[in-house]
């Protein structure tokens, strides 16, 4: 009989190994998944719907709480470090503008068309001719919003907490938690940081503040559980913003031929000098936006179900609930004063203003300010494990995962009114903003995600466990819709940690991951989003002419302590003990 229960969980094993050999590596996901939630899942590679981690079962498969002890506290703190790299190389193949701006410095030459590049370029140009973008990288930082402040900080880090609770002999568990299943945020340092125009900061996260939950045990191998979340979701960015197309390099041509020019009486009734202000050239800074948005109360929910037909053998399923979000914020656009002199200049004369008035174009230069809305959606997920124990010093993991993330379209911001960056490039073929210009569309139309984790533990005693893991996410996002804002590249997630258990039932675990990502090369024109050369596609192309390289590793770092409740009572009336002796000490007015 025990041989041939060996031998079952040998075959099982063996299933497991070549799940993990067909699993699909061409599939797509996003970075911001559930990487702050729980140190024993960190360190498993995800691997643990089939074997839920402690009170943090709540959120992987809540149906886990029954086998909690019956009363458990859980509480962690994840540090996130996220570091991403982003070059820009000039396109060889790039002719100027038609001002003589260009990425590539004078006199190289196009193998294509044989032109001499920037042949016109002096050092004493009042406004930058070559793209200061070309030949330079940028790095960033991680960042992180607090809600209660309402402002963000140079780190990330995740906090969780969570109980859970039962009658002795009941097949009810209930149990409550906090923690942040979404969550990154961004910094590009210095003030020529090339990425500056797609993102000199940037961060989303989704916090559940409070996800209560129930498990059920329908029999000895069988349980069911629920946990519903209330989060609150918050977007934030700030970018520099500029416009390398031919229209605006027109505009500055027309301003250098026409800064002499003044007919007396004539000038000033039709075209004053110079045109358009001066114009604007390709590589100059045209404004700064800035938004932030938030969403006090997106709710979502957790349904988990947890069979453990063997000792050695289990099977997981949980199914998460997309999460709809209404966010309401204020947004912010400084412009430049050379782009406050191109909108004055509308103003001017006789002509002009009827002119602007029929293309729906701004009259006065000033910075806006107001509200601003954006709808979006975190995306329902299916995630299923098994957990096979085929030695008693030994267990494996594996978990596959299905995101779908192609309910995220787009992104739409709503402005309170019309945005004047968003009324020029109405008349460079931008059709998204609607007749009031308030408007911006920005098309993601990510792809599903499938993805898999696997983990091993080795408990070489009772009080030590140790743990791998490995979890490999692909991109949601495709090439063609790539940026330095939003998108995050393939990413191979590898872990270690271990687990201590003390006498008094307390369990610590710890865990450290290395989450690499794979190069991203997204060639000039490559993407609608970043680098288009389109005179068709006016949002957002800041890096027209540029190739695109982009490296990104992140480091977490991870702890969870849990005990049961009368254990966490008794070490808080030691910790109130201390402090009241110690302020009996230090008090000479103390009779005691």
């Amino acid at each position: 009989m025990r041989r041939a229960e060996n031998t079952l969980r040998y075959r099982h094993l063996i299933l497991l190994l070549l799940c993990l050999m067909l699993a699909s590596p061409d599939a797509h996901a996003m970075f911001i998944e559930q990487m702050a939630v729980s140190a024993r899942a960190i360190s498993l590679g995800n691997a643990c719907t089939a074997d839920p981690p402690g009170t943090m079962s709540i959120h992987y498969n809540p149906a886990g709480l029954t086998y909690l002890p019956d009363t458990a506290f859980g509480q962690g703190l994840t540090l996130p470090f996220v570091f991403q790299k982003i070059s820009f190389e000039a396109d060889p193949r790039m002719d100027p503008f038609m001002d003589g701006s260009a990425p590539n410095p004078p006199g190289h030459v196009n193998p294509d068309t044989g032109i001499e590049n920037g042949a016109d370029v002096k050092p004493d140009d009042s406004y930058p001719k070559l793209d200061p973008c070309a030949g330079k990288s940028g790095t960033s930082g991680p960042r992180m919003f607090l809600p209660i402040l309402n402002q963000t900080i140079p780190f990330l880090a995740g906090p969780t907490m969570g109980i859970s609770a039962r009658k002795s002999g009941s097949r009810w568990t209930f149990g409550y938690a906090n923690y942040a299943p979404f969550a990154v945020g961004l910094s590009q340092s210095g003030a020529d940081n090339p990425v500056r125009f797609q993102a000199k900061e940037l961060g989303q996260q989704h916090l559940i503040y409070a996800a209560p939950a129930v498990s059920y045990r329908v029999n000895e191998k069988f349980s069911l559980g629920l946990s519903v979340g209330m989060g609150q979701t918050a977007t934030y960015a700030t970018l520099d913003q500029r416009m390398p197309n031919q229209m605006t390099a027109l505009t500055k041509v027309l301003g250098e031929a026409t800064k002499d020019l003044n007919i007396p009486i004539i000038s000033q009734m039709t075209l004053p000098p110079p045109w358009f202000g001066g114009g604007v050239g390709p590589y100059e800074k045209v404004s700064q936006l800035s938004m932030l948005m938030r969403d006090d109360f997106s709710p979502s929910y957790n349904i988990g179900a947890l069979y453990k037909p063997k000792e050695w053998f289990s099977f997981g399923v949980c199914y998460q609930s997309e999460i709809k979000v209404e966010q309401v914020g204020n947004w912010k656009v400084q412009y430049s004063d050379q782009f406050k002199a191109m909108i004055d200049w509308l103003g001017q004369g006789n002509i002009l203003p009827v002119t602007a008035a029929m293309l729906n174009l701004p009259t006065r230069g000033a910075n806006q300010s107001g509200y601003v809305t954006n709808n979006m959606s975190f995306p329902q997920r299916v995630q299923a494990g098994i957990a096979v124990k085929p030695f008693k010093f030994m267990k494996v993991l594996f978990d596959i995962n299905w995101a779908d993330w192609s309910v995220l379209k787009e992104d739409r911001f709503i402005f309170d009114r019309p945005a004047d960056f968003l009324r020029f490039a109405t008349i460079m073929g931008y059709t998204q903003g609607g007749s009031k210009s308030n408007t911006m569309v920005v098309k993601r139309a990510f792809e599903d995600t499938i993805s898999f984790g696997t983990g091993l533990e080795i408990m070489p005693n009772d009080w030590l466990t140790l743990r791998l893991g490995y979890e490999y996410r692909p991109t949601s996002v495709q090439d063609e819709l790539f940026d330095a804002m939003y998108a995050m590249p393939n990413i191979h997630h590898y872990a270690a940690g271990f687990g201590i258990a003390t006498k008094k039932n307390i369990v610590i675990d710890v865990a450290f991951a290395l989450l690499k990502g794979e190069d991203v090369y997204i060639p000039n024109n490559g993407s609608i989003n970043m680098n288009s050369t389109d005179f068709n596609r006016p949002v957002y192309n800041p890096y027209a002419g540029l190739h695109f390289r982009e490296e990104m590793t992140a480091y977490i770092a991870s702890i969870n302590v849990r005990m049961p409740i009368s254990t966490m009572k008794e070490h808080m009336h030691h910790q109130l003990e201390m402090v009241k002796k110690v302020y009996h000490f230090l008090n000479p007015f103390d009779g005691k």
